[in-house]
């Protein structure tokens, strides 16, 4: 009976992360990166805040990306955006080095979160996919407690 409560509570969550996404007009896919993120870099909010911001810096590092690689692709033609992911990439190596900002894959996902949304350098681009990804976060962390409760009540 557990397996059929836990399973009903991941259903649950799955449900309420796409209406809230709906509903508010997020990203499902944002909130299940962030979903994923929670369970991969360990289960408690001190770490997924860390994540969290790991994957916000990537975000603006994609805006980084992509604004300086615009703007390199000007002078220097197809070699603008490589010549922008080589700097970027510098900066990632040497933040990662800092205590606490040190999970360099992370990073990438942020990376992947602003490439894949197709959005434009924008604050309303940046406040919607920091939004969807604490409410992912805060989804997967309500699946986990749920789930914590669901097994311990054998």
């Amino acid at each position: 009976m557990t397996n059929l409560k836990q399973a009903l509570s991941l259903g649950f969550t799955g449900a309420l992360a796409i209406f809230i996404a709906s509903y508010f007009s997020l990203l499902p896919w944002v909130l299940f990166i962030a979903w994923v993120s929670y369970h991969l870099f360990g289960t408690n909010l001190k770490t997924a805040f860390t994540i969290l911001i790991q994957q916000f810096f990537g975000i603006l590092i994609g805006m980084f990306i992509q604004y300086t690689g615009i703007w390199f692709s000007a002078f220097i033609g197809e070699f603008g955006f490589p010549l922008a992911v080589f700097i970027a990439m510098i900066g990632i190596f040497y933040i990662s080095k800092m205590n606490r900002l040190n999970t360099v894959p992370a990073y990438f996902l942020g990376l992947i979160t602003w490439f894949s949304s197709g959005f434009e350098i924008t604050v309303q681009s940046l406040f919607i996919l920091l939004i969807s990804l604490v409410v992912g976060y805060a989804i997967a962390s309500l699946d986990t407690f749920l789930n914590e409760k669901l097994a311990a009540k054998k």
